[in-house]
């Protein structure tokens, strides 16, 4: 039976963490909480006895001094205090020990008092010498996790076991400091390809040494799959330890499969006797358990009891087992079960007859339960009686069964929880439930509010009204105890659309599908979604005059009126450079520009005859690096700053007691392979995501799985499982970043600027809630390493539909939402989406651009949101106030109406702190961007941008320029026939048709802003619904969506059907004969899709706005490889190619509209020419070495004038990048790593990228390079070393290899010819050495770390040998010099 009003023991502040009981003295238990606390509290007595303030962290556990109870020690964070009871007045601690590095787990003290031990986060354990005060030993390598449990074996006073987060159960010899056994309970997984929750070890007990009798050499196990293993440590664990011994040798782990429904018995050990394995099959538990012990009371050790994470508390008789397996039965094995409302911390036993069994669950309460054991019935729980003297047995019986039959009225009822201590309401006279506050009936037991009336607070806690005041009838309070697992809402096909999915049981959590009272998520959503829409008409229609009018006013115009002087400035400023920095920089590029044209002058008129052929082949390369200077420095003609004010954007759109008029965003984030892209890094985007300051209703992430991976999929379900905490912490403390992976790696003095003092506590329980959060994440991925033959596998036992990632159908799963999964604190999460869009064999799928194009369909039927930010998958959210920066540009009515996206620079982590490869591009994004921002807006980059969806969409900016009236023929193809109708409507529509269609475009797409201007009739005429379709597709409702310029799902729309339209916009079919891609969403054709979307954009007259916070917006990771960043600048360098040979080229198109300014096509030509520059380049630097092995130069003698021409070039080449380091705050280390990979690059991936750019676009043949990774260093930055084999190192590897063998053979020759050849070799030999230092950092990682040598000096060591060598056998010392009268005179001595 099941006792649900246990004795409640009131004393800590904060959650009770642990309870330990006293032997000596039954009766006395001690508890810990978060609140720095231990309570000593005798159950003869009312209240707490004692109550020691032992720190301001969190107790994490406790325990006696074996022998000497009066002692007690606590663990604090990382150390360990000791206390001695009889101090009780000062609470100063006897001893403390600081030898842990991590956090601590749990503390035990051996049965001879002579150790401590204490098990850390790290997976390490500190042994303490107690009597010596010093530590004995540490134990390490046994734990590859976090050491969550340990307990000393009584009858082996040198050996101690310990249970980890890495699933394994490990005996020590701690004198030797090694372990002897070891079990790893992740290996008996017969699960097959399903993924399921890990068996983490989380508590462990053993028998005391009375009890070896009756329960023999054993241990308790507590796993994380809900089971409970009793072992026996002498026999089985040996055999189980020899045996997994001999397959992890082998390299193979072989799995149990034994899947016994009744008992899943394992090995027998020595006696024949198998381990008892108490799991959900024999009632169980069904999530994980965190703790076990064995019971002190009756027959010691007889009963086993366990608590987990289902909110339960098992009684087990494993004595019984045995003869439970004799008899092939299990009945009498689980004795009882407690139900409890919150989730179980920590429990133990008493030996005592009545209040035995003591529970410490997540509330602050800790609730005391009486177990009797009678010797013919199963074990019962009975409800203590607190009356004082009854009259009779006969009595006391009667009032046993009414209570009894009070809990079972409960039970079925469904009686809500006290949301003050977390136990159920009673009920009251009249056999309904208590209800204190008949306003909002607000939660709350009899006991909390006869307390919160003693302490005078008489109004309830949540509506404000007084108790007894209201007059309103009494009502019964629906239940909110309906709750189920997510795996079984996830069964049910109506709530996932078409194509059905059964979500694994990896996550344990209540269902995130359901909200309180069990209706569906998406039921509610749209209710919800219905319900703004009608709230955003009623302000509309509170002005009866001109009721027309106000409808078509943006809801930002409709609040200039009734601002605030501070919230009516505008959001954003533009910043001028000062004149006293720009005007210098631009004098010096038109006298740069001056000096290249007298230069060439020199140039052409000045030939080599004696080298003609070098002559002429550097003229032409120092023609082309002039052209890309142009070509570069114009666009950077006008930079500017900007600066915004979120404080005036909250001020007006945020104003006290109305919702939030902030704009809605939907953010796009797109994985494909995650065995490449980590889930864990997929996993903190997605975190810091739903953690941005921004209204929660206002955000929906939708996560892109373009591999259809049940991997993803799996951490998707575990990253909403642990957003649901993550998520409140963040906003509480207000910390960045809020990706949990970057902010505790941080640094820096984390407690700077936070005055809460709850903060440490709850940062390191939120610490160790993410370290197992990335232990299971890591386990699926140990776990996805192997695909079963037979593919993944649901729970259900049906196929993952996504097992062949080429062909499959289309899934969406909603794992958060608005009226859904709510955090811990019951608030609202944003919605968080998984798409998995239709793949089909014999269909372009457009990687990165189609993908994205799905999103912005599924989005634009679920939630709408007038601005879509993308991520990549590795670039998290660094600024929570990001997405504020990027409204005060767009919901700015001066500015926003012609902005087509806010692109935000990309910042990186993980870099070398020298930048070797110029990974960070400070250059482009801090030089380039600010000069494009001053012209019509910097280019899109492919990630960190804020789009305006109706820009996506192909429509012109509302200010859309005049154009002409068109001639006969198109305006870019030449040709009426192809997009210009022949059939024309009447005069007045053909007017309006012409004056809102853009013109240089073929798609059938209109300007809403005149649409709107004519009735339905009109309207319907104009929009017919065969050109929409041909435009946007088949799908009613997205078109729709697309004429809503300010967002929100269409009231027309039928909720019912959302789904099933969302999954209808991402077959693989449906971009089939529509404009996707050609002018819509992100444009197809080139690898690098970025540009081109952001080119079609201005070539339609909108802007695009550069935004640059003080803390950077995102940042992500970049590959710090040589080999990886050269195929990373090949694969951009490849797009640009593409783009030059499409039709989209930026030489010829888009000059019909007359709307894309000089300077911004002069930079997108700029973009897409760069990698021609390869091939000037490569000549240029191989200029060198020809001269010095010919002898010959492309330049001839150097006249006075020439000198000056020369030395004018150089000064102005300088002081310009001295100019442009001064407006820009660049610093000269990163101009020069700057230059040094554009040659780098420019010899190698631009080289690369031209030839397979012309074998691709003109014959068709694609090629690729592989890459060979050849050695690696576990040092920082290990990347950085890694040697990888690929053919774009072969050319600037030749170039170094000609330049070196070129100086040295200039040494050599002028050595020969005497010093009249010296002359002419220090500019041969200067030419040569700027191609080696721009190409010394290639050098550096082409030789990798070299035993820790510096490259340069294994440079110099070989080019000073060289050199001397040369000298040497030159001067031939050792040789006496004979001169030519001695030979003479010698020869005429010979008689020849």
């Amino acid at each position: 039976m099941t006792e649900t009003s246990p004795r409640r023991l009131k004393g800590h502040k904060a959650t009770a963490t642990c309870c330990i009981p006293s032997r000596d003295r039954p009766g006395l238990i001690l508890t810990s909480g978060e609140d720095g606390c231990v309570c000593w509290f005798d159950m003869r007595c009312k209240g707490v006895v004692y109550t020691m303030e032992v720190g301001k962290e969190a107790i994490s556990s406790l325990c006696f001094k074996s022998g000497n109870e009066n002692i007690v020690y606590v663990s604090l964070g990382k150390e360990v205090k000791g206390f001695d009871v009889h101090l009780a007045t000062s609470w100063k601690p006897l001893e403390t020990y600081n030898y842990n590095k991590e956090e601590i787990n749990q503390i035990a003290c051996n049965f001879k008092s002579s150790f401590l031990a204490a098990a850390d986060d790290g997976g390490d354990v500190k042994i303490i010498d107690i009597h010596q005060k010093c530590l004995y030993k540490t134990l390490r390598a046994g734990h590859t996790s976090i050491c969550s449990s340990l307990q000393f074996l009584p009858w082996r006073p040198w050996e101690v076991i310990t249970g980890g987060l890495d699933s394994k159960l490990v005996m020590w010899d701690f004198s030797k400091g090694r372990p002897l056994k070891i079990v790893d309970f992740g290996l008996n997984d017969s699960n097959g390809g399903q993924c399921l929750n890990p068996a983490f070890v989380h508590a462990i007990a053993v028998p005391d040494i009375d009890m070896l009798n009756k329960s023999e050499k054993i241990c308790a196990v507590a796993r994380g799959d809900g089971v409970v293993d009793v072992i026996n440590i002498e026999s089985e664990l040996a055999i189980m330890k020899s045996k997994t011994s001999i397959k992890s040798h082998k390299g193979s782990h072989t799995r149990s499969k034994d899947s016994s429904p009744t008992c899943n018995m394992e090995s027998p050990d020595q006696n024949g006797r198998k381990r008892v394995h108490l799991d959900y099959s024999l009632g169980g538990h069904t999530a994980a358990v965190s703790c076990v012990s064995f019971s002190l009371f009756g027959e010691r050790g007889k009963f086993i009891i366990s608590g987990g994470n289902d909110k339960s508390v098992k009684v087990w008789d494993w004595s019984r087992f045995f003869d439970a397996e004799q008899t092939n039965g299990s009945t009498d094995l689980l004795r009882s079960n407690i139900n409890l409302s919150k989730k179980v911390n920590w429990l133990c036993t008493t030996p005592t007859e009545t209040e035995n069994l003591v529970v410490c669950d997540t509330t602050k309460v800790v609730k005391v339960y009486s177990v009797f054991e009678e010797a013919t019935r199963p074990i019962s729980l009975h409800v203590l009686s607190f009356s004082e003297n009854p009259d009779s047995e006969a009595e006391g019986e009667r009032e046993t069964l009414f209570r009894k039959a009070e809990i079972l009225k409960m039970m079925e009822s469904g009686v809500p929880v006290c949301n003050t201590c977390g136990e159920q309401v009673e009920f009251d006279a009249n056999g309904e439930v208590f209800v204190a506050c008949r306003q909002c009936h607000f939660p709350i037991c009899r006991d909390c509010l006869n307390y919160e009336l003693k302490e005078g607070r008489k109004v309830c806690l949540r509506c404000g009204t007084p108790y007894g005041e209201s007059s309103l009838a009494d009502e019964k309070t629906e239940g909110s105890g309906n709750h189920s697992t997510m795996a079984s809402h996830l069964n049910e096909p109506q709530h996932l659309g078409i194509h059905a999915r059964h979500v694994s049981s990896v996550s344990t959590v209540d269902s995130e599908l359901n909200d309180e009272s069990g209706n569906p998520i998406w039921k509610n959503r749209v209710e919800s979604w219905k319900d703004k829409k009608n709230k955003k008409k009623k302000p509309a229609t509170k002005t009866e005059k001109e009721p027309e009018k106000v409808a078509q006013v943006p809801t930002e115009q409709q609040m200039e009126e009734n601002l605030s002087p501070e919230a009516a400035e505008p959001l954003s400023t533009i910043i001028p450079l000062s004149p006293n920095k720009i005007t210098p920089y631009r004098a010096v590029i038109i006298i740069r520009l001056i000096i290249l044209a007298l230069f060439f002058h020199y140039r052409v008129t000045n030939p080599v005859d004696s080298a003609y052929g070098l002559w002429i082949t550097s003229v032409i390369c120092e023609i082309w690096f002039a052209f890309s200077w142009v070509l570069d420095q114009f666009p950077k003609w006008c930079p500017i700053n900007r600066e915004t004010y979120v404080d005036r954007l909250s001020a007006r759109y945020e104003r006290e007691g109305e919702p939030s008029e902030l704009a809605a965003v939907d953010f796009f984030v797109s994985t494909v392979d995650p065995l490449k892209e980590p889930p864990l890094i997929t996993a903190n985007t997605i975190l810091s995501i739903l953690a941005v300051d921004y209204p929660v209703e206002m955000v929906s992430c939708y996560v892109s799985d373009d591999g259809a991976a049940m991997l993803t999929f799996e951490s998707l379900v575990e990253t909403a499982d642990f957003a649901r905490k993550w998520v409140p912490f963040c906003k509480k403390f207000s910390i960045e970043p809020r990706a949990p992976e970057f902010y505790f790696s941080q640094k820096i003095d984390y407690l700077k600027d936070k005055i809460q003092p709850s903060f440490v506590k709850e940062r390191r329980a939120m610490k160790r809630d993410y370290e197992e959060f990335k232990v299971r994440v890591n386990a699926l991925v140990a776990k996805a390493q192997k695909t079963p033959e037979e593919g993944w596998t649901m729970q259900d036992g049906t196929p993952w539909p996504g097992n062949n990632p080429r062909d499959h159908p289309g899934m969406i799963q909603v794992f958060l939402g608005s009226t859904g999964a709510q955090d811990i604190e019951g608030n609202e999460l944003p919605r968080l989406v998984y798409v998995s869009r239709e793949k089909r064999p014999g269909y372009q799928h457009h990687k990165k651009a189609g993908a994205e194009n799905a999103l912005v369909r599924v989005s634009a039927v679920l939630t709408n949101a007038p601005y879509i930010l993308n991520l990549d998958c590795d670039h998290y959210v660094n600024n929570s106030k990001a997405i504020r920066e990027a409204m005060c540009f767009f919901m700015d009515p001066q500015v926003g109406k012609d902005v087509c996206y806010v692109q935000f620079p990309q910042r990186f982590d993980g870099i070398d702190r020298s930048d070797r490869y110029a990974n960070r591009n400070i250059v482009f994004f801090d030089v380039n961007m600010k000069g494009l921002d001053g012209i019509q807006g910097p280019v899109y980059v492919g990630t960190g941008c804020v789009f305006n969806r109706q820009a996506l969409y192909g429509y012109g900016p509302p200010n859309l320029p005049t154009l002409k009236k068109p001639s006969s023929s198109c305006p870019w193809c030449g040709c009426c026939s192809c997009c210009c109708p022949s059939k024309k409507p009447t005069k007045d529509l053909t007017e309006a048709y012409r004056d809102a269609k853009r013109e240089e475009l073929d798609a059938a797409i209109f300007n809403l802003k005149e649409i709107e201007n004519y009735d339905e009739h009109e309207r319907s005429m104009l929009i017919s619904q065969t050109s929409f379709e041909k435009t946007f597709g088949l799908s009613s409702v997205f078109i729709e969506s697309t004429l809503m310029e300010y967002g929100g799902v269409p009231d027309s729309v039928n909720p019912s059907t959302l789904i099933k339209e969302a999954i209808h916009v991402i077959g693989c079919g449906y971009e089939e004969k529509t404009e996707w891609g050609k002018e819509i969403g992100w444009i197809y054709g080139s690898v690098t899709e970025d540009i081109l979307t952001g080119f079609k954009m201005h070539c339609r007259g909108w802007r695009s706005i550069y935004c640059m916070p003080v803390r950077p917006a995102f940042k992500g990771s970049a590959p710090i490889n040589l080999s990886d960043r050269l195929h990373q600048v090949l694969r951009w360098a490849l797009g640009s190619v593409e783009i030059f040979l499409s039709r989209h080229c930026p030489l010829w198109y888009g000059f019909a509209g007359g709307r894309l300014k000089w300077l911004q096509r002069m930079a997108y030509i700029n973009t897409i020419v760069y990698p021609f520059t390869s091939l000037p380049l490569i000549a240029y630097c191989t200029l060198p070495a020809i001269c010095l092995l010919t002898g010959k130069f492309i330049i001839p003698t150097l006249s006075n004038l020439a000198s000056l021409l020369f030395l004018g070039l150089f000064l102005s080449i300088i002081v310009t990048s001295v100019l442009e380091l001064r407006w820009s705050g660049v610093g000269i280390e990163d101009l020069w790593r700057n230059e040094q990979f554009w040659v780098i690059g420019g010899v190698s991936a631009h080289l690369f990228a031209v030839f397979q750019g012309f074998l691709k676009m003109l014959a068709g043949i694609d090629t690729n390079f592989t890459v060979t990774a050849k050695a690696a260093d576990d040092a920082e930055f290990g990347e950085l070393y890694i040697i990888k084999w690929t053919t774009v190192l072969i050319p600037p590897t030749t170039l170094l290899i000609i330049n070196m063998v070129g100086v040295v053979a200039g040494f050599s020759d002028a050595l020969n010819k005497g010093y009249e050849a010296w002359g002419p070799l220090f500019g041969k030999v200067f030419f040569a050495f700027w191609v080696i230092l721009h190409l010394y950092p290639f050098l550096k990682g082409l030789m990798g770390r070299q035993n820790r040598t510096p490259t340069i000096v294994v440079l110099w060591s070989v080019l000073l040998a060289s050199v001397f060598s040369l000298v040497w056998v030159k001067i031939n010392p050792f040789v006496s010099k004979v001169d030519s009268a001695t030979i003479a005179q010698s020869c005429i001595s010979i008689d020849c």
